[in-house]
């Protein structure tokens, strides 16, 4: 596959994205870099017409099959009024600031690919491979997204049950899957591109660095501003290293106070965020929640 490296939002570690392309070209793929994927402008990859130049070329560029985001940090939102259908030609890979994106793109019909980030895939999870399983299982979903095989297109992500309800829905069939990282969707809502949930859907939201009295805030904030009657269940990532600050409650128990009267269905697992593990999956698309796994 050709792969186009993109930098959407803060600026790249230039070593990590080298090593990644030259083990991922090792292992016979193409990866072309965007002509502006290394420029600073102050803590961003460059200025909004930089890297939207670069999006839209990779986007436009017939060679390209998937384009790969290089880091999240901020500054994705920049970039939404200037986006138009051209974003919908080819499957973005990304996540964390990258989720302004994905959830735009999935929106609208297109082929949005929530996992690791480009400078990751070489230095995280690595399980003696040269590249992280999580980029593997990312190029193994794009290589199948246009199959018809059952078979082939499902994943079984373990999940635990945080409340009731999850305890009770042992079967949750074909729902759109939204999400991505809760601070980010927050800094949205409000505006025209906010996240709206439209359909039955399942929520996947994690989260890095941020104190729970932020989290807390920002879920109040994203519950108020969405149509909970479509939400059917939420699963809970990594919210990895957000610090507790003698908080006698657990995020997961802050959590099921406000999605235990929605009677919503709340899981937890820790196969995807900015822990160790970050397994890939389609946002948009849809996946069912059967004993306790996340079937995509």
């Amino acid at each position: 596959m050709h792969f186009r490296v993109v930098s959407p939002s803060a600026c790249v570690d230039i070593e990590k994205i080298q090593l990644a392309q030259n083990l991922l070209e090792n292992l016979g793929h193409q990866v072309s870099l965007s002509e502006h994927v290394f420029a600073q402008y102050r803590y961003l990859a460059g200025t909004v017409e930089q890297r939207i130049l670069d999006l839209k070329n990779a986007c436009l560029d017939p060679t390209v099959d998937a384009i790969w985001c290089g880091r999240g940090g901020t500054g994705a939102a920049e970039l939404v009024p200037y986006l138009s259908d051209w974003i919908l030609k080819k499957p973005i890979i990304g996540y964390s600031d990258s989720t302004v994106l994905l959830n735009y793109i999935a929106m609208q019909g297109g082929q949005a690919l929530h996992g690791p980030v480009f400078q990751e895939i070489a230095v995280k999870n690595l399980n003696n491979e040269p590249l992280s399983y999580d980029a593997l299982k990312v190029i193994r979903l794009l290589s199948t997204a246009q199959t018809t095989t059952e078979s082939n297109k499902n994943s079984h992500y373990a999940l635990s049950a945080l409340n009731t309800f999850a305890q009770q829905d042992s079967k949750l069939n074909k729902l759109q899957l939204l999400g991505g990282n809760l601070t980010v969707l927050c800094s949205l809502q409000g505006t025209a591109n906010a996240l709206k949930v439209k359909q039955p859907s399942i929520l996947l939201l994690e989260d890095v660095g941020e104190p729970y009295y932020r989290l807390e805030r920002s879920l109040v904030q994203l519950l108020q501003s969405i149509d909970t009657t479509q939400l059917k269940a939420v699963v809970l990532g990594d919210f990895y290293q957000c610090p507790q600050k003698n908080v006698p409650h657990s995020i997961t128990e802050i959590f099921s106070e406000h999605f235990n009267p929605l009677a919503i269905p709340l899981y937890q697992c820790n196969w995807f965020g900015h822990g160790t593990h970050n397994r890939p999956f389609w946002i948009g698309q849809s996946g069912s929640i059967q004993d306790s796994q996340l079937i995509l």
